[in-house]
Formats: structure tokens, sequence, C-alpha cells
């Protein structure tokens, strides 16, 4: 397994196995932006062509973890681009394949882009995750810190509402 940062635009075969990749976590019932893998599947697609431009135009910065040519787990850097938030930065899009989970591959990406968010000089690392999912003590266990809680934050594939907990980083080169 690699850990790689996409320094290109994303390739079809990128974009086909991240739209798998995330249409998986949203079946499985992930609260990653989406409600319906099935219905969903073209907006997905839409979705990594559109994170392809912004890899281009350095606002977003991609970490692939890979085994051989198969993407297996991903996470987004987004960069602040207003003029009051170049410091800081969100991390968005962790998933990482329902076979290929418990192996440290969601621990490795997150290091990843958490020093490569030091070396770019940013300051402030913020993410916000659903409240009653295992990520919260997850995220804890790498120093990131509960900054609170918003409720009602994000509809589940369920339909219900979810409260969503806010957390932060100050990053180090060590991760």
């Amino acid at each position: 397994m690699n850990i790689e940062r996409v320094v290109a635009p994303l390739t079809i075969e990128d974009v086909t196995q991240l739209t798998a990749l995330l249409c998986e976590a949203v079946s499985l019932g992930a609260s990653i932006g989406y409600t319906d893998a099935t219905q969903q599947a073209e907006a997905i697609q839409a979705y990594w062509q559109q994170q392809s431009r912004a890899i281009e135009a350095a606002n977003l910065h991609l970490f692939c973890a890979r085994v051989g040519q198969q993407i297996v787990g991903v996470v987004g850097l987004e960069c602040c681009t207003k003029p009051n938030g170049r410091h800081r930065g969100e991390i968005v899009k962790l998933i990482v394949g329902h076979q290929w989970r418990r192996q440290g591959i969601a621990r490795k990406l997150m290091v990843a882009a958490a020093e490569f968010a030091a070396h770019l000089g940013l300051k402030l690392l913020v993410l916000d995750t659903r409240s009653d999912d295992i990520t919260v003590a997850f995220y804890q266990t790498l120093g990131w810190m509960v900054a609170g809680e918003i409720p009602d934050f994000a509809q589940s594939t369920a339909g219900d509402y979810q409260a969503t907990t806010v957390m932060y980083l100050h990053p180090t080169a060590e991760g």
C-alpha cells in the first residue's frame, strides 16, 4: 500500500475508482455529502471531475492510498482561498474502502495530509464529522480537538438529520 499526493489532473480511471469508492461509502451509510449512491452516482462522478480542476488550481491536495493501481482510500486537503483564511485548510472526504478498513490506511492518509499542510505553512486545519460516529474518537487519537457540535447538520442516508462535530488541529511537521 502506497500513499501518494495527486499532482496532476485526475485520470478517467482515477475518477471512476474514486466515484466507486464514494458510492460504496454512501451505500454503507457514510455521512459524506451524499444520501443515495444509486440515484446520485452521476453527481458523485461530477464531484470528482470538479475536484480534478481544484487540484490543477492548487486549491485541493488529494492523497490516495493505492494497492497496485487500485485506489483503496482517499483524503482531501482544501486550502482556503479567502484573503483572511489563507492560513487554514479543511480536511474533506476521508474514505477507505470497506474491505481495506482496520489496516491503518485512514491514519496514514490523515498524517500525510497534516504533514503536507505543515509543509504549505498552514497554521490551522478543520473538519466536521458525524457526532455519533467512531470518527470523532479516531481524529482525537491524531491530536484533533473538538470545537463544538452543530445539531441537525446533515441528512443521513436514512433521511433523518444528524449532528456534526467540528474539529481542529494545528499541524506540525510530525503530523
